[in-house]
């Protein structure tokens, strides 16, 4: 099955989900966050050799845009992100200095159903599987030769969240999730542990940790990314 029918298939069944109740029924939240991770990279982009660095994204960003959002009824769940990232540094290979550089163009999207296999009064546990998307267009310069690549796929992943409430106020979880199998990428993961404090009826502060890795490879290129960082979020409640 292809990527195109994986994405109709999602959506199908997602929409599905969200019929099952009347709209009043439905809690909604959306949340913009800024996400500091060190970002790691190894391209092995067409003819060039590969290139690799590490570095906090502050030192590479040109332009971001982050935003995630759910919605519950009972113990169903709907829930994606969209991120923007555009990106470029220098690095050096072997003993010389600043003769690579590296560019990122592109989106990560996901879109997941989940069901709470356990809940009660202070605490939930979640099972869900769903679909993240990747466009990247990367290049990489190696002593003044570019070679360049437009990569898409989407891969499948599955996963588990856990939230609890430590008072009236203050909420943790921790989620994390694998992915692709080979249908897209070769594999992807992710684990995030956040704290949550109720500032209004409606908005809540949130912070924490998140770390996400893929490795993505086809005849002519190899992609190892690796984001790992600390994040902040306005989460909007209605």
């Amino acid at each position: 099955m292809d990527n195109a029918k994986y994405t109709a298939a999602a959506i199908v069944v997602f929409a599905s989900l969200a019929n099952t109740a009347p709209a009043s029924d439905w809690d909604y939240t959306i949340a913009p966050y800024v996400w500091g991770p060190e970002f790691r990279t190894s391209l092995d982009i067409g003819q060039n050799p590969p290139v690799d660095g590490s570095t906090s994204i502050f030192d590479i960003l040109n332009s971001a845009f982050l935003i995630a959002g759910e919605a519950r009824n009972g113990r169903w769940a709907i829930g994606g992100e969209f991120n923007y990232l555009n990106l470029g540094n220098d690095v050096s290979i072997g003993p010389f200095s600043d003769i690579a550089n590296w560019e990122l163009d592109g989106i990560m999207a996901s879109l997941v159903a989940g069901y709470a296999v356990f809940e009660d009064d202070k605490s939930r546990f979640e099972a869900f599987g769903g679909l993240r998307h990747w466009d990247l267009d990367l290049s990489t310069t190696v002593a003044g030769f570019t070679a360049s690549t437009d990569e898409s796929w989407t891969d499948p992943l599955i996963g588990a969240r856990y939230s609890g409430a430590i008072n009236e106020r203050w909420s943790v979880t921790a989620m994390g999730n694998v992915g692709g199998f080979d249908v897209g990428s070769k594999f992807q993961w992710e684990a995030v542990v956040q704290a949550s404090w109720n500032w209004t009826d409606r908005i809540d502060v949130a912070g924490g940790y998140r770390h996400l890795s893929v490795d993505f490879q086809d005849s002519l290129n190899v992609i190892d990314l690796i984001l790992t960082g600390p994040y902040v979020a306005l989460a909007f409640n209605f």
